[in-house]
């Protein structure tokens, strides 16, 4: 779906990192901008740099793993500016480094009541207008973590729900074949982008654990991320091209298209022997 001068794009996660530079980017490009975010203060200072700069924005502080309060924002929504455009569901966040058995119940609750639950609500609240209306674009936030795991060893619950939302995406996108053929399905697949997730736990609600001094990584494992507004360039770049998988950091294509095809490879191997014992 081609945006175009007043589309309404909706971005959760919106406060920092990805979803920042998503926002600046959809004001740069004269789209109005529905944000929400679990961070207040930061929520509201965009907004206010947005609306500066010329922006039409409308803002509310969401917890996305709360679908009542997911719902209630996407009201708000159709009431100030109207059906949406663009659904991006951007909000996520990870658990400190540990291998799986290390991983408190807690950490893996919050991780997928956010990264998974957090797309389910969103889409789930914006979609029906959208499917009545007959065209939109629905976007979740991934990761490279979601094809290729390695990508992110000791964060076993992270790379899980960002598979998850693979799984989402392809099977969304065969149900709209039939309800709504032009609304166009697109997964986010970042790779290392300067933001503040392994900061996430500073908003962690006390239902699961509470918040906490985020323990960071005591070495950048990829000094050389993209910024969050380059990263966002080539993001809309590629919605406008109507990318089904979208993986910004290009360095990272080849490592996860030769894990994909080791795993092909090794089922047809397993098909052939697979056969051999039948036949012999």
């Amino acid at each position: 779906m081609q945006l175009s001068t007043g589309s309404v794009v909706v971005i959760t996660g919106a406060a920092s990192g990805i979803g920042e530079g998503l926002a600046r980017e959809c004001v740069n490009r004269g789209y109005s901008a529905a944000l929400a975010d679990i961070e207040g203060p930061a929520l509201q200072e965009l907004k206010t740099d947005l609306v500066a700069d010329g922006g039409t924005v409308a803002s509310s502080v969401v917890d996305v793993a709360d679908p009542t309060a997911v719902f209630n924002f996407a009201e708000t929504v159709h009431d100030e500016l109207g059906v949406a455009d663009l659904v991006i569901a951007n909000a996520g966040v990870i658990s400190p480094q540990a291998p799986l058995w290390k991983q408190r119940p807690e950490d893996w609750e919050w991780l997928w009541r956010v990264n998974l639950f957090g797309v389910v609500n969103t889409w789930t609240a914006f979609l029906p207008a959208m499917i009545e209306r007959g065209t939109g674009h629905i976007v979740a936030t991934s990761s490279i973590a979601g094809l290729a795991p390695g990508q992110s060893s000791g964060n076993t619950p992270y790379a899980a729900t960002k598979y998850g939302i693979v799984a989402l995406a392809d099977n969304l996108r065969i149900e709209l074949e039939e309800a709504a053929p032009d609304i166009e399905v697109t997964v986010l697949l970042p790779g290392p982008v300067k933001s503040r997730i392994w900061q996430a736990s500073r908003n962690r609600p006390e239902v699961f654990g509470g918040p906490d001094t985020p323990r960071l990584p005591a070495i950048d494992s990829f000094p050389n991320r993209l910024e969050a507004n380059e990263f966002a360039t080539r993001v809309f770049d590629g919605l406008d091209r109507g990318e089904r998988y979208l993986l910004p950091n290009e360095e990272f294509i080849e490592p996860i298209a030769s894990h994909l095809e080791d795993i092909a490879s090794l089922l047809r191997k397993s098909s052939s022997l697979r056969d051999l014992h039948y036949e012999n």
